[in-house]
């Protein structure tokens, strides 16, 4: 099978600071959409609001130039499209009963076992291009990551008890997320989060950071734009943009 059109331009690289860094380098001086930055280890990794991810060998560490043609309504739900399409992997070609965890994560079994960073250049309302980051823990043991993430992560070696072949993970990644944001182009954003909504499990209650603000309240699903739709004790919904807002926990 060719390589998707979204794999157009593959950099491979054995050690890397961060994938992002690098394809946002390219992007820059005007690598084309699909240029596709991929890594066998990071020394620094991160996720949203700069935490580090721990990136050791054995996991899929990669970066995607996208050059998107989006209303900012439509961009807004690139991270749960993305996470949508890889969770759509995950499951087509591992057999993996996958969740999403808003507004970026996808689990396995409930525990977190692949991140999604995208980090974005506008010129006025046109968006330059757009990076899409993906940590996916794979061929490696949890103790292969800092203790404090051993309870709320997975690998697909631990879920699957046994190592995949990463390229033919990464290319049916890269296809899944070709048909999703062709789909997103189309103007069919609206059944995509319709699905990643049915993936979701929205917790009973839920403290989320916006700001310097916590909030808790009950998830009652996503807003057009991909935002997630936050009903406060006093009956207001609040609508939350993935940007700004950090899910902590369920609400105890």
């Amino acid at each position: 099978m060719p390589p998707p059109t979204l794999a157009k331009r593959l950099v491979r690289l054995e050690e890397v600071s961060s994938t992002m860094d690098v394809a946002k380098q390219l992007a820059e001086v005007g690598w084309p959409e699909g240029t596709l930055v991929v890594a066998r280890t990071q020394t620094a990794g991160r996720g949203r609001f700069g935490r580090y991810w721990a990136s050791p060998e054995g996991g899929l560490w990669f970066s995607l130039i996208l050059r998107p043609k989006l209303e900012p309504e439509d961009f807004s739900k690139l991270p749960i499209v993305i996470a949508l399409a890889i969770a759509r992997a995950l499951e087509k070609h591992l057999g993996l009963e996958v969740g999403l965890k808003w507004p970026n994560d996808v689990l396995v079994r409930g525990k977190k076992v692949c991140g999604i960073l995208i980090e974005s250049a506008s010129y006025g309302r046109e968006i330059a291009y757009a990076i899409v980051g993906v940590g996916l823990n794979a061929n490696f043991s949890l103790e292969a990551l800092p203790e404090e993430l051993r309870g709320i992560a997975t690998t697909l070696r631990e879920e699957l008890g046994r190592d995949v072949d990463l390229e033919e993970l990464l290319m049916a990644i890269v296809r899944e997320i070709q048909d999703a944001y062709l789909a997103l182009q189309e103007g069919r954003g609206e059944e995509l989060l319709k699905e990643a909504e049915q993936l979701t499990g929205f917790p009973r209650g839920l403290r989320l950071l916006v700001g310097d603000e916590v909030l808790s309240g009950v998830a009652i699903g996503l807003a057009s734009d991909g935002s997630l739709l936050l009903k406060l004790p006093d009956g207001q919904v609040r609508q939350l943009h993935w940007a700004l807002a950090t899910v902590l926990g369920a609400q105890a």
